[in-house]
């Protein structure tokens, strides 16, 4: 048996001598991340608004509906200065006994079946029962809720309420605010939806669209012109969450935050 290979082994050159500590690698890694983390920044944080609102907004329900109370003074006024053939409004009696008298005896006396014009029974007042249920459905509000909200405001608002102090509540009027008004309502809430999709435009004008908003739901869109929106505040980044305990190398995640 040949035993030389055993006994004239081969020469082994060895180039460098040094020592690598353990720690090197991890400490070449954690510098060779350095530059991806540099140029990893944050993603904007991006403001978003939902129509309809994914919550009840009653802090808005409540602006909207305070903002009634100035418009009606107003409309009750308008009514005031119409001629009474338009309005059936007996205006020396008013005058002469004083407006809580009146509101008694037509609370007492209602309701009835009115005489009014037809414009103001079928298109006034579902105009109005429309402008009622947006009030709602624009807050985040169901379609049954917001109906529930138009029946209430025509009904105890209006009728009972600032119209009572010059006629009779109305038998028309307190059946085809909410009812119809539900209807001309939601029609208004597809078209709005619509129209905020195509960036608040209609026909590609940005007037005409703020114009056609105003006039579907004027006390949110009063509102948001003011600066009051529902916002939600998103920011995504990605970062290193932790290091694997058997390789040594940083685990990547994606955080999300939110603010409300």
């Amino acid at each position: 048996m040949d035993t030389s290979s055993l006994e004239n082994p081969m020469p082994i050159t060895v180039v460098d001598s040094s020592v690598v500590k353990a720690d090197e690698p991890l400490i070449v890694l954690a510098d060779s991340l350095k530059p991806a983390l540099d140029t990893i920044t944050p993603a904007p944080a991006k403001i978003s608004m939902t129509y309809p609102p994914l919550h009840r907004d009653w802090r808005r329900l409540g602006y909207t509906t305070s903002m009634y109370l100035g418009a009606t003074v107003i409309a009750f006024g308008v009514l005031w200065v119409m001629p009474e053939s338009a309005t059936n409004w007996d205006k020396e009696e008013i005058k002469e006994k004083g407006l809580l008298w009146k509101w008694k005896e037509n609370v007492k006396a209602g309701p009835v079946w009115d005489e009014d014009d037809w414009v103001l029974n079928w298109i006034t007042h579902p105009y109005c029962g429309g402008i009622y249920y947006m009030t709602s459905r624009s807050a985040g509000f169901t379609a049954w809720e917001s109906f529930g909200y138009s029946a209430i405001m025509s009904t105890f608002f209006w009728e009972y309420g600032i119209e009572a102090f010059a006629e009779v509540p109305s038998i028309q009027d307190l059946i085809i605010t909410p009812v119809f008004g539900a209807m001309v309502g939601e029609g208004f809430f597809l078209a709005k939806k619509s129209i905020l999709k195509h960036d608040k435009k209609v026909l590609k004008s940005r007037a005409l669209g703020i114009t056609t908003l105003f006039f579907m739901d004027p006390f949110n869109t009063i509102l948001d012109g003011f600066g009051y929106k529902d916002r939600v505040k998103t920011q995504m980044n990605i970062a290193p969450v932790g290091v694997n305990q058997f390789t040594k190398s940083p685990v990547w995640g994606v955080q999300f935050s939110a603010s409300f």
